[in-house]
């Protein structure tokens, strides 16, 4: 996220061509190369990603050949090719470069001449190179007759039938050239070839003789546009920005744009058009989008860390985290050991009635061990947190849990349900078969399964129905608990999950939901005992099958091809470990993280952003004509009470205190099962360790490398972790409009939640109780009322949305988007006017709204939109972006959006 250096000065060019050949010369050009900014011949790595990721996988070995000062080999690294070695002539630029990266030591850098690179045969898988070559042809006493030294030790080093890859002059009069397209002498073109044993026909007599001749005039031509953007951007009065990075950020935008849209019809499609045509759902995914996309970038940056030969790390909890992802790899030790582990802890806890006999009634030893023990959530969930009427001190709290299927909706709509309830019935039948079940009786017992938690379903209550949180709130001893639910024994369960505390009947919980315990207590006393065990048991079943072999990955896949519409998952194992390691160990593979990919300077930015949005929001709020001055005064107060949290917990980046954080889980490399039970025995531990201790800010709710943010109320903060701050969230170089666009309207969204229809409900200190005036609440809920009427008209083939599910997040959304184009009118009131970019042909004002609205460009199954509709707190993408600009005056009017147009209904719904 961090900028590096000061603008790329005019290069000094050599008295003559051969200079380019000569180590004299890049020394003397590198003078300094530590401080400045990067110089990227031809184009950095997102002016040929386009062309190379296609090309390039993220184990692929990739050699970099006279690297220079580019900053190619460290955006490789970060866009998801992390294996890079770099060799330069001059060994000035190579020492600045190991300086300038040394917080990623897995990029390696070499001072070497390309006609003798000192690496071992089959060393690499790709070798990448911008003009290195055509720097060595200028020195050829005969440019008909072109000598081999320059490409033959390339041939040694590449494995076999892998790509030698090169951005170079393309030409288009060569008759053979080894390069595709055509050609002008100021453009640039990457070449593929599918590496044989030969590598000396890559030049052409013709286009080698062209190329020396051409580079002169390339190195004439380069200097010119350098001169050009330096003054354009020295020189505010000139509209246009010229500089690499806007013209790299321009073409983004009109590849994702659709221009046969109106954006008055469809601002979503207009946006998104062309980045939808461009990306169809990659095999094995329900949904591709942005966030997908980071994620899998990050995941690749990870995999690079844990794989590495030299990991050496002095805390051990990262050791932990290096040992569980190895473990996750042990694909054969795993298919070895097949269903036995889970088979032997069946046994331990005393059997299943789906796979032997069973002729015990011990309910309570069985749900300890589940819930427990491995941390499963039969009929109920339990968790330590702060109490959100008291947010200083952590409280046990009870909620409804119980369900497989991601809704009650599929469970109670059985016939618009019932392809998804007879898939999940076969799929618990799989299960059972393969941990001994016997045909004749495994489905019928499975079957009860699925009637028992139909019958959950009933009573629990729909999310759309639990936004009041003062209502749904009840605190209470657990004396009152059992008299409420009186069909277990409380104390009992309790003392054995937070053991070794001692607690007594006074203690004091929290129940959401006081109904539905109520009546899961009166069906745990009219169901079967055996139904209950195979209940109880089929939880633990669903919680560990991820740990086993092949064949309970296939029988989930077949589940989730109806579920969510997704064909056989081509997601490789590597990618889907580093998940299980960030479940496991997130803050120690943060540690890891946010050492190669982050520094200080980000969190500086970042806060400085939010400093800005945070204005503008109060602002806004000192305008509302509907809010009493009492209100509005609490209200500010609130805003300027919320904690930023930026990046990552200080406290992984001390190797003491995150060894600390996993003391006490044991990790082998040897056992992936044995581990993943030890982290469920570990992290009920932990949770009563945090039972007699104050909340503490270092406890995110996400690890560093998540692609996302959130507002916690209790502790009135907003977190934003180092994972999406980022492009194309944020870019130092690109255009503020974008970045306020983009990450800036990430900040207000989540600063809005502290004023939604729950966050509004705590106080500045996170506490929950009413410090509204009933004129201004009443307002309030007249003004969110018309949002959620605004959602609830939408559809997604076919289906409407639920505007009150969803009515959180749709206030978020529009009052995020009002304050970060506010702050970024109060930026242009101090900084001016920005230039425009070249060819988009947008005004900067209106870059803002396209740039919002391509951070949301998504695909999606019809199965997966389903699902988002009845589960998800979010309105889907499609209309995070017209809800929201059709409620917004700004790109009303800077758009010319007619009133009666698709994009203006004439009725605006407002809340902040």
């Amino acid at each position: 996220m961090a900028c590096m250096g000061p603008s790329v000065p005019v290069p000094e060019l050599p008295e003559k061509n051969c200079g380019y050949r000569e180590v004299q010369y890049w020394d003397q050009r590198y003078q300094g190369a530590a401080d400045s900014a990067p110089y990227e011949w031809f184009g950095d790595f997102s002016s040929f990603r386009d062309l190379l990721e296609p090309e390039l996988r993220p184990e692929d070995r990739i050699l970099v050949l006279g690297c220079g000062n580019s900053a190619l080999s460290y955006e490789l690294f970060l866009g998801g090719f992390p294996d890079v070695t770099s060799v330069d002539y001059s060994s000035v630029v190579v020492a600045a470069m190991r300086a300038r990266y040394a917080h990623v030591p897995t990029l390696r850098w070499e001072t070497m001449d390309v006609r003798a690179l000192g690496f071992t045969s089959g060393s690499f898988d790709v070798v990448l190179e911008k003009g290195t070559l055509d720097a060595l042809l200028t020195g050829e006493q005969d440019p008909w007759t072109v000598s081999s030294d320059g490409v033959h030790t390339v041939d040694q080093v590449l494995n076999e039938m892998v790509e030698y890859k090169r951005a170079t002059l393309r030409d288009e009069d060569a008759p053979e050239t080894p390069v595709e397209g055509g050609a002008s002498p100021d453009a640039v073109e990457v070449g593929f070839r599918k590496r044989t044993r030969r590598l000396l026909g890559l030049h052409t007599q013709l286009e080698l003789v062209l190329a020396g001749v051409s580079l002169l005039l390339a190195a004439l031509l380069l200097g010119c546009f350098v001169a050009l953007g330096v003054q354009y951007h020295r020189d505010p009065s000139h509209s246009t920005c010229l500089t690499e990075a806007c013209i790299r950020v321009a073409g983004k935008i009109l590849e994702s744009l659709d221009r046969g849209v109106s954006p008055c019809e469809d601002f979503y499609q207009f946006s998104c058009g062309g980045w939808i045509r461009r990306n169809p759902l990659p095999d094995g995914r329900s949904r591709w989008n942005t966030f997908n996309s980071l994620w899998d970038q990050n995941q690749a940056i990870l995999k690079h860390l844990l794989e590495n030969a030299t990991f050496n790390s002095s805390s051990e909890a990262e050791r932990k985290t290096q040992r569980f992802y190895l473990s996750c790899l042990q694909v054969e030790r795993i298919e070895e050991l097949g269903a036995q582990p889970l088979r032997d802890l069946i046994d331990k806890i005393g059997g299943w009635n789906v796979t032997g006999p069973w002729d015990r009634d011990n309910f309570m030893e069985v749900l300890k061990a589940v819930a427990g023990t491995y941390r499963a959530t039969p009929f109920f969930t339990v968790y330590v947190s702060a109490d959100s009427k008291s947010s200083n001190s952590n409280v046990i709290q009870v909620d409804q849990s119980g369900l497989f299927l991601p809704s009650r909706d599929y469970y109670l709509n059985r016939t618009a349900n019932e392809k998804v309830l007879t898939a999940y019935l076969d799929y618990m039948e799989e299960l059972g078969m393969l941990l001994g079940g016997q045909p004749a009786s495994t489905r019928e017992q499975m079957r009860q399964v699925l009637e028992l938690e139909i019958q959950l379903a009933n009573i629990t209550v729909p999310q759309d129905q639990r936004r009041d949180e003062e209502k749904i709130y009840h605190k209470m001893s657990i004396a009152e608990l059992q008299a409420l639910a009186p069909s277990m024994d409380w104390l009992e369960f309790l003392s054995f999950l937070l053991s070794p505390l001692e607690l007594g009947d006074s203690e004091p919980v929290v129940v959401y939901g006081t109904d539905y315990l109520q009546q899961v207590s009166e069906l745990i006393n009219r169901t079967e005992p055996s139904v209950l065990n195979n209940y109880l048991i089929w939880n633990l079943v669903q919680k560990t099958t991820s740990s086993l072999d092949h064949r309970f990955e296939s029988a989930q896949e077949k589940l989730l091809e109806t579920l969510y519409g997704t064909k056989k998952s081509c997601t490789p194992r590597w990618q889907t470990c580093i998940s299980n390691t960030d479940d496991a160990l997130g803050f120690a593979l943060g540690s890891l993280f946010v050492k190669a990919t982050f520094d200080r300077q980000s969190k500086e930015i970042a806060e400085g952003m939010i400093s800005e949005i945070r204005t503008a929001f109060e602002e806004a709020l000192g305008q509302l004509v509907w809010m009493d001055e009492k209100t509005r005064q609490a209200a500010k107060e609130k805003a300027d009470a919320i904690y930023d949290m930026i990046g990552f917990p200080d406290f992984i980046l001390e190797p003491k205190e995150l060894d600390d954080v996993y003391d006490g889980y044991e990790v082998s490399e040897d056992s992936f099962f044995q581990n993943m039970l030890n982290l469920y025995n570990f992290s009920a531990k932990v949770m009563a360790d945090q039972l007699r201790k104050p909340p503490s800010r270092d406890q995110w709710s996400m690890t560093p490398q998540t692609v996302n943010a959130y507002y916690l109320p209790t502790k009135n903060e907003i977190v934003f972790p180092a994972g999406i701050l980022q492009a194309p969230f944020y870019a130092c170089n690109h255009p503020k409009a974008l970045n306020f666009g983009g990450i800036g309207v990430v900040m207000g969204h989540e600063l809005t939640h502290a004023f939604d229809d729950q966050g509004r409900e705590y106080d500045k200190e996170g506490n929950l109780r009413p410090w509204w005036q009933n004129e201004s609440l009443a307002a309030f809920r007249n003004h969110t009322a018309c949002i959620e009427e605004q959602y609830s008209q939408y559809q997604v083939n076919g289906e409407k949305l639920n505007g009150r599910q969803t009515l959180g997040e749709n206030i978020a959304d529009n009052g995020g988007l009002k304050a970060a184009y506010n702050a970024y009118k109060a930026w242009l009131r101090r900084h001016g006017e920005e230039q425009q970019l070249p060819a988009v042909g947008l005004t900067n004002q209106q870059l803002f709204f396209v740039g919002f609205a391509q951070v949301w460009c998504s695909v999606r199954t019809p199965e997966s939109s389903h699902e988002g509709l009845v589960t998800d707190p979010h309105s889907p993408a499609r209309f995070r972006v017209l809800g929201t600009l059709s409620n917004s005056r700004d790109f009303l009017r800077h758009f010319s959006c007619p009133v009666g147009s698709p994009m203006n209904s004439g009725q605006l719904c407002e809340v902040w």
